[in-house]
């Protein structure tokens, strides 16, 4: 008896581990300090659904959302963060808190009262937030009846403003317009920029284009202006300097490496969750694109974990929490890895153990993750939340399974 209990210990510890990378399976709320008027409630658990979430008008939701959805609509109030992957986001009502959100299309026509931050194919920001705004992807559209009371970051391939910007202004991408009101300083690094009737810049503008704009920019703006050129050439140069001459002996040796601990990592938790191996592979083969989205929510849900950081008493466990999902991340391409090298062999009509199923997907890995402009990042994330979700997916499996057989006992 003592010997089962002593091979049971490792997979008893590997699971807590796993159970501390997701909150959405062991979340509990934090208690609340003493003397601290009215603290912020924790973020809910994260919830995975395959039809829409819809808050109607008239409706208010109470506490924060924390969802992965084909689409989400606030029509009414969400008294509370909203935290939402989905392919089609619209923001209508109000959301009393702050916004995170990763989509195709994103439409705000509403109001909200903190800060906005996305990444996404396409934003339009026709509404009001008091906070800051910060977008990352293809397009960022600030409307005539926009008003944002905080500053605008935008790393887009295209920009148009024609609202209201109490703030500065930063972008970095493709092609600005410009055709609202810019209240503080704006510093833009464009290929070109477009200046319409009605733009204005309070304060100062620091810009760099292929082709100086200085008259134009000076009509419109209420501070200095000054030109760089060497910011756009400066990038170009180094973009072409990295194609050319490719990777150094020094990255090189990196990559070798982290391949190297990632496979005797790879070994080791093969030693210990040999039994439960097949559960997480079979796990990616059925379902890759429901365990990237839950992959997706841990993000998310470390977010959140960061913000509860606000309550001291919870610190802790915020460092506990944030050490093992540094670590779970780090060995989530490990069954990714077997998957595929699985994979590999059944098309050659070859059985194979894990342990070589796992060298030879660590091989394709690498070389995937080393191709350039950005592809080789979006396949280590890819990878990464891939084998968080397949990983989170079969722990839940196994405690429901578990959960089961004590009741039938």
């Amino acid at each position: 008896m003592r010997d089962m209990t002593m091979r049971g210990f490792p997979t008893r510890l590997g699971l807590l581990v796993l159970t501390l990378t997701l909150a959405s399976a062991a979340w509990a709320e934090a208690p609340q300090p003493p003397n601290v008027p009215e603290p912020p409630e924790p973020p809910s658990a994260p919830e995975l659904s395959v039809q829409g979430y819809t808050i109607r008008a008239g409706e208010t939701h109470k506490g924060n959302v924390v969802k992965v959805a084909p689409t989400l609509a606030v029509e009414g109030t969400l008294d509370g963060d909203m935290y939402v992957t989905a392919q089609t986001v619209r923001i209508s009502g109000v959301v009393t808190g702050d916004v995170f959100v990763a989509g195709q299309q994103v439409d705000v026509t509403g109001k909200i009262e903190k800060s906005f931050r996305a990444g996404a194919g396409n934003v339009i920001l026709d509404g009001t937030v008091e906070g800051n705004v910060l977008v990352t992807g293809g397009t960022l559209t600030i409307g005539s009846n926009a008003h944002v009371h905080g500053s605008v970051s935008a790393y887009t391939g295209q920009f148009t403003q024609r609202g209201t910007i109490d703030g500065s202004l930063t972008f970095t991408g493709g092609t600005a317009l410009l055709g609202g009101t810019i209240a503080e300083d704006a510093t833009l690094t464009a290929d070109a920029l477009v200046i319409e009737p009605g733009a204005r810049v309070e304060g100062d503008i620091d810009y760099s284009t292929r082709k100086p704009m200085d008259a134009e920019l000076r009509a419109i703006a209420g501070g200095d202006v000054s030109y760089d050129a060497d910011r756009v050439k400066d990038k170009k140069k180094s973009d072409r300097a990295e194609h050319k001459e490719g990777p150094s002996k020094f990255s090189i040796g990196v990559r070798i490496a982290f391949f190297t601990a990632s496979f005797l990592f790879g070994c080791a938790m093969l030693a210990v969750f040999s039994a439960h191996e097949p559960k997480v592979t079979q796990t990616i083969r059925a379902d890759a694109l429901r365990c990237t989205g839950i992959g997706f929510v841990s993000i998310l849900v470390t977010i959140a974990v960061c913000l509860s950081a606000i309550l001291l008493i919870t610190i802790p466990f915020v460092v506990i929490y944030l050490v093992a999902y540094v670590v779970a991340a780090y060995l989530a391409k490990i069954p990714v890895a077997i998957w595929l090298g699985r994979m590999v062999f059944e098309k050659l009509h070859r059985p194979t153990g894990p342990y070589l199923a796992l060298f030879v997907g660590l091989v394709l890995l690498y070389v995937v993750f080393m191709i350039p402009f950005a592809l080789g990042v979006l396949a280590q994330i890819a990878a990464t939340l891939l084998g968080l979700g397949a990983m989170t997916m079969t722990y839940l499996a196994h405690r429901a399974a578990k959960k089961a057989a004590a009741a039938a006992a």
